[in-house]
């Protein structure tokens, strides 16, 4: 009995002289920190981009569905290209004018429009035919114009036309006129009057 006292007493007494190293390995290594040991590998930080864990996303993405655009090295300036004033092209105004017949040598075309040429003189116009105003003897050249005659039968002869027309019978023209702003170069420009319409009408009765 006295024997087994011993023995135990001596386990006991070896078992308490053991350093903790020797226990078994399984036990964490860093026990005091409470920390999981580290896989980072010694030594200074690689310089080369880390994009394993991340493959979708390298250190600078290209989406294939939205290319990148080159830069635009700017647009090229157009060159200037001189523009003219609509005032200096020559265009079409209206022409009005009036006055008394003088003479007449208008003939009746096919699709019933006249031709040839008119005689007035000229005692009102609008802003466009100022410069016809107050000329006398008037000559004015119709191409295809449409002429109305207001005027009775003066010669009897069951219809009322241009042979019934007298010296000093109202008459109205209307058409167009070319022409050029003021201020622009008048060097070679002729202004061109067109009648397209005629109408005559009795002078007043006094």
């Amino acid at each position: 009995m006295i024997v087994r006292k011993i023995l135990l007493l001596a386990a006991t007494a070896a078992l308490m002289s053991t350093p903790a190293l020797a226990l078994g390995s399984g036990g964490p290594a860093n026990e005091g920190t409470g920390h999981a040991p580290s896989s980072t590998p010694v030594g200074p930080p690689s310089t080369t981009p880390d994009n394993t864990g991340n493959p979708s996303h390298p250190e600078h993405p290209t989406h294939p569905g939205h290319p990148v655009h080159p830069a635009h090295p700017g647009h090229p300036h157009h060159p200037a290209h001189p523009r003219k004033s609509h005032k200096c092209i020559p265009h079409n105004v209206a022409y009005v004018a009036s006055g008394t017949f003088v003479a007449q040598t208008l003939s009746k075309n096919a699709d019933g429009t006249y031709s040839g040429s008119l005689t007035v003189d000229v005692t009102h116009t609008n802003h466009h035919a100022a410069g016809d105003l107050g000329m006398t003897a008037k000559i004015y050249t119709l191409t295809g114009a449409r002429v109305r005659v207001d005027i009775a039968d003066v010669n009897h002869d069951g219809s009322v036309g241009l042979d019934d027309l007298q010296a000093g019978d109202r008459v109205k023209l209307i058409g167009s006129i070319t022409t050029l702003g003021k201020k622009c170069d008048q060097t070679g420009f002729t202004a061109q009057t067109t009648i397209v319409k005629v109408v005559f009408h009795e002078p007043p009765r006094p």
